[in-house]
């Protein structure tokens, strides 16, 4: 007796429903917003999150645009950056090569082949919340996109979220990675540094110097001469994030001090800046 093969595949497929196992792709009751069991669905090459919201009313997207993924160690952080970048260079319909490809940032770079209302860009930044760190995603529009970014951020984070489930459930592996969490800061007025005299006479604090002269002061200027050039050396020299803290605590006509609370290592910068260039004191 002839078998038909298709037949005989679509009987497979009721039969292993009907006993409780999940077939990638073919179970209509995925919702990863709701940490639903399809988080196989992964193991499918065509997923890209995007129908994760085909069943929710646009009140669910736009609040589930803003619920971020998350991660408790820096394994699952890990695993949740690549698939970030996985999301933005290859799965988003605005997908785009990196411009900016760091352990806590991400930007994509302008698709000069797109028309302009779809020069949409993204940054995507690791950020500490406690005990866990956010994977948060934004978005930069050459026109308004606000009545449809939110799908945009709905589909990275149900893509992020189904992963980490995946992952958590012995789906999908991912090494270990012996690292740190990212800390949150605890940012104060006093700093904890002996500085040096800004005018090269090494037993003259420069806080001593400030209230014999007045020559130094803590300053609430607009005008930051040296900013830009802290901020550039953040991420290539010193692995911070550009959300980084830099406030500047003191200034001469020529010199700046700069504090920075680094986000990603959690250390305090202190950035010595004069017309040659800028030096890290601590």
């Amino acid at each position: 007796m002839t078998i038909n093969r298709a037949a005989l595949g679509i009987t497979i497929i009721f039969l292993l429903s009907g006993c409780g196992l999940s077939v990638p792709g073919f179970d209509s009751s995925d919702n990863s917003n709701s940490n639903s069991s399809e988080y196989k669905i992964v193991l499918d090459e065509n997923y890209d999150g995007y129908g994760d919201d085909d069943e929710l009313n646009s009140s669910d997207i736009d609040n589930g645009a803003q619920n971020f993924a998350q991660c408790s160690n820096p394994t699952e952080c890990g695993l949740l950056w690549d698939i970030a970048k996985e999301w933005v260079t290859e799965k988003s319909f605005y997908k785009s090569k990196l411009k900016t490809n760091t352990n806590n940032l991400l930007e994509t770079e302008i698709d000069p082949r797109r028309k302009k209302s779809d020069k949409i860009t993204f940054k995507v930044t690791r950020i500490p919340n406690g005990k866990t760190n956010i994977i948060k995603i934004s978005a930069t529009c050459p026109k308004n996109c606000k009545s449809y970014i939110d799908k945009e951020y709905f589909a990275f984070n149900s893509y992020l979220k189904n992963h980490l489930l995946a992952y958590k459930n012995g789906i999908i592996g991912y090494a270990k990675v012996e690292d740190e969490i990212l800390q949150n800061v605890d940012t104060t007025d006093t700093l904890d540094l002996d500085i040096s005299d800004l005018t090269a006479r090494p037993e003259t604090s420069i806080l001593d110097e400030d209230e014999i002269s007045n020559k130094i002061e803590v300053t609430k200027t607009r005008t930051k001469r040296y900013i830009g050039r802290v901020a550039e050396s953040l991420i290539d020299d010193h692995s911070c994030n550009k959300q980084s803290e830099i406030n500047l605590i003191k200034k001469t006509n020529k010199r700046e001090l700069y504090e920075v609370n680094c986000i990603k290592e959690v250390k305090r910068l202190i950035f010595d800046c004069k017309p040659d260039g800028c030096e890290v004191l601590q």
